[in-house]
């Protein structure tokens, strides 16, 4: 009993994620697509909350290097969602995040 006990706790811990939302979008900001990226943050799945900050400054960075690829002229992304994904070892998370792309009108 206490050894399916054991596995029920590790199986719900693992399966927790961790989610973020940074840059909300404002009502005067016009969406011209959207942005996806993944990467690898040095943090444990058990740590990741203490580590928000560095986690929404790295999507935001990968995020406005994949809208880079995408669109031309000066963007922006706001909205930005990220999710855990995979521990990739005890020190490293995987993390995939979403932003909506903004043009800026001259």
């Amino acid at each position: 009993m206490f050894t399916l006990l054991l596995l029920f706790i590790i199986g719900l811990m693992a399966s927790c994620i961790s989610t973020g939302n940074y840059l909300p979008l404002s009502s005067d900001e016009t969406v011209i697509g959207t942005a996806q990226a993944t990467f690898v943050v040095q943090s444990s799945l058990f740590f990741l909350n203490s580590a928000k900050e560095k986690v929404n400054t790295q999507a935001y960075i990968h995020l406005m290097e994949a809208a880079g690829r995408k669109y031309s002229g000066e963007i922006d992304v706001r909205d930005i969602v990220w999710v855990t994904g995979r521990s990739v070892d005890n020190q490293h998370t995987e993390i995939s995040s979403t932003g909506k792309v903004i043009q800026f009108n001259r």
